[in-house]
């Protein structure tokens, strides 16, 4: 299996495990959401918490020229984080929510 086979492998799981998560309130669900071919893969958040309906992105990794770029991450550990345990160098990591003036401040990939 080559790297980028790897990456999507482990983006799938990172984003399943993170699914499986119960919300804590409401009937609130997620959704995961993987398209290899575009190579874009996002959590989605769904449902009623009270009267008020949830419906949005939770995480949203893009595989760009070979770099996992993280477009969205309303996680409290961090996804970069969780992808660097796994094993993935730091610079195959771009914070995409960043500026690029700001990604030169962290210790990922710039782009």
């Amino acid at each position: 299996m080559d790297r980028l086979d790897d990456y999507r492998q482990l983006i799938q799981d990172i984003l399943t495990d993170h699914g499986k998560v119960p919300y804590k309130y409401g009937d609130i669900k997620f959704e995961t959401v993987f398209d290899t071919v575009s190579d874009r893969y996002l959590l989605m958040i769904l449902g009623r918490e009270n009267k008020r309906y949830h419906h949005g992105c939770l995480i949203h990794v893009d595989i760009i020229n070979g770099k996992l770029w993280i477009q969205r991450d309303g996680t409290e550990i961090g996804v970069a984080n969780e992808f660097v345990e796994a094993g993935v160098p730091k610079d195959k990591i771009v914070l995409g929510f960043k500026s690029p003036e700001r990604r030169k401040d962290t210790e990922f990939a710039v782009a």
